[in-house]
């Protein structure tokens, strides 16, 4: 029983490491409400880790023009919302309605 205790830990703890060193979505897990600029590395990216922590992904009021408040949409994470272009920062969670 022990033994599986700590595999689940370790397991846990492994994958919330990356998550960290990766910087997609670390701040989803901790409920910031921070404004995390996407950067030129994350929209280059080729593939997103499936892994479902939503953010909301903010437009940029520059090249959308929006009607209705949020002017956002909800992206499964961070990486999936700064692969869309028309992204300018996102904050943790799903948007507001």
């Amino acid at each position: 029983m022990k033994k599986r205790r700590f595999g689940m830990a370790v397991s846990a703890a492994l994958v919330l490491s990356l998550l960290v060193l990766a910087g997609h979505v670390k701040n989803s897990y901790f409920g910031s409400d921070t404004q995390n600029y996407c950067t030129a590395g994350q929209r280059q990216a080729q593939y997103c880790i499936m892994l479902y922590a939503p953010v909301c992904g903010w437009f940029d009021p520059e090249t959308i023009q929006c009607f209705a408040y949020p002017c956002a949409d909800t992206y499964s994470n961070s990486c999936f919302a700064c692969m869309d272009e028309n992204v300018l920062y996102w904050t943790a969670g799903e948007c507001p309605k």
